[in-house]
């Protein structure tokens, strides 16, 4: 027996990329492009989120007891980012990445690493 969904897609698109918004029920992912050199997130939320990294390179910074822990990702992998810690994507190389979280998107915005996002904006 096929199940037929209603998925739901938002585009969202500025100079360091693509973001696909999907949602199926209350599912929500998105399919993330975005050019080298960029960065995104700066925030925190309440839900776990997870990243695979589709295609590209990223280095990620998290805020875990009072310091940046910095961290290279590639293809293939998954990345687990715990519920309230603070989180910034560097894109080394053009990178195309899924990600979606374990309960709603309510992200809280992280002064320090929001400020290097709204540089490049």
């Amino acid at each position: 027996m096929i199940i037929k969904r209603m998925l739901k897609t938002e585009f969202l698109s500025d100079q360091r990329g693509e973001i696909y918004v999907n949602k199926i029920e209350d599912t929500e992912f998105n399919i993330i492009f975005t050019r080298a050199g960029a960065y995104r997130a700066g925030d925190y939320h309440a839900a776990k989120q997870y990243s695979i990294i589709l295609k590209g390179e990223i280095e990620i910074t998290l805020r875990q007891n009072n310091q940046d822990a910095i961290r290279k990702y590639g293809p293939n992998e998954l990345i687990v980012i715990p519920p309230n810690v603070p989180h910034l994507y560097k894109f080394l190389i053009d990178t195309v990445m899924l990600e979606w979280l374990s309960g709603p998107y309510k992200p809280q915005y992280y002064k320090p690493y929001r400020k290097i996002i709204n540089q490049q904006l």
